[in-house]
């Protein structure tokens, strides 16, 4: 007798999330030192994604702070070369707080301020103005910007003239295993 019942197969689909992610303990946020610039100086943030790594990395909300009475502009970059100058960021941290011990991000985060070098390499992909005494909030890009092994996101800040700004930015992003 032929089976009646009409049952479609059922696509498995996998889908990332960072909630999920942090509770598997690979959510991270990290936040640069301040960043001063300005006088024909600019700023720089960025995450690296180490070539060696093993993982792609997930960009999902960015905030960038500015602190002065100044506007300034931010250009978004993928592939951008940090500058020579940049340092490491000591404030990264998994999101999720009950794992023990920490995971450890296997991207870098770096800063640097007042840096006169041009960016090489790199795409710029957007910019933004970032209002004075504010905070600038991405949208979501839930993992829509991926980087790779090798990869960069970085975040270039320009200021419209001499006056002297600050500012901080930070990022959340998480990781998975890239693909082989």
């Amino acid at each position: 007798m032929p089976n009646k019942t009409n049952k479609q197969p059922i696509e498995v689909v996998n889908v990332s999330s960072p909630s999920l992610n942090s509770r598997r303990g690979k959510y991270f946020i990290g936040q640069t030192g301040v960043l001063n610039f300005g006088g024909g100086y600019s700023a720089w943030g960025g995450l690296v994604n180490p070539i060696d790594s093993g993982v792609n990395v997930y960009i999902d909300i960015f905030t960038i702070t500015n602190f002065s009475n100044q506007h300034f502009i931010s250009e978004i970059l993928l592939n951008a070369a940090p500058p020579k100058n940049a340092a490491v960021s000591s404030n990264v941290t998994p999101t999720n707080q009950a794992f023990s011990p920490y995971q450890q991000p296997k991207a870098v985060m770096k800063y640097a301020g007042y840096s006169a070098e041009p960016m090489s390499k790199g795409v710029n992909i957007f910019d933004r103005i970032v209002a004075q005494n504010s905070t600038l909030v991405s949208d979501s890009h839930n993992g829509s910007i991926i980087i790779g092994p090798g990869d960069s996101f970085s975040i270039l800040l320009r200021p419209p003239g001499y006056q002297h700004i600050t500012g901080t930015i930070v990022m959340t992003w998480w990781e998975e295993a890239a693909d082989a």
